[in-house]
């Protein structure tokens, strides 16, 4: 037999890889020249999804508009029915107990400074009818209803 046909086992024990400083600096320099594009896609990747929520806020924030434009609009109609003049007329006749004002119940101030400036001698008290008096105002509990309460 031949030395070419024997094997022998291989002791690798006793080696000790190198490090192969170019090799590094090859690995080293491709990192960083991936760096900026892939900087760059990841600001376009936000930009994307950034403009994608702000256009999800928008659709949001016009939904709310519609529904505060319709509710104004209905509030605007509930004021408009809420003042005509013949529901409060009809409030003031079942509710307050008020009737039309005869015609010796009505002085215009027109005609009581007219008659002055011509010498006419105004209304008296036996022609007025009897004043009405109304119940005071309930006053809010916002603040001091004098500035004396807090002693300026």
């Amino acid at each position: 037999m031949s030395s070419y046909a024997v094997s022998r086992p291989v002791d690798n024990r006793f080696l000790v890889r190198e490090r192969d400083r170019q090799r590094t600096r090859e690995l080293l320099a491709v990192a960083l020249a991936a760096l900026p594009p892939m900087a760059v896609l990841f600001a376009a990747i936000w930009a994307n999804l950034e403009t994608v929520r702000l256009g999800y806020q928008i659709e949001h924030l016009e939904k709310q508009r519609e529904t505060l434009v319709e509710k104004r609009r209905q509030l605007l109609g509930d004021e408009a029915k809420a003042s005509s003049l013949v529901r409060v007329e009809d409030i003031a006749r079942r509710e307050l107990g008020l009737s039309d004002a005869l015609p010796g119940q009505i002085i215009l101030v027109e005609d009581a400074v007219a008659k002055a400036a011509t010498g006419a001698a105004p209304a008296g008290p036996a022609t007025l009818p009897a004043p009405v008096v109304l119940p005071a105002p309930v006053p809010a509990a916002e603040g001091p209803a004098s500035p004396t309460e807090e002693g300026f």
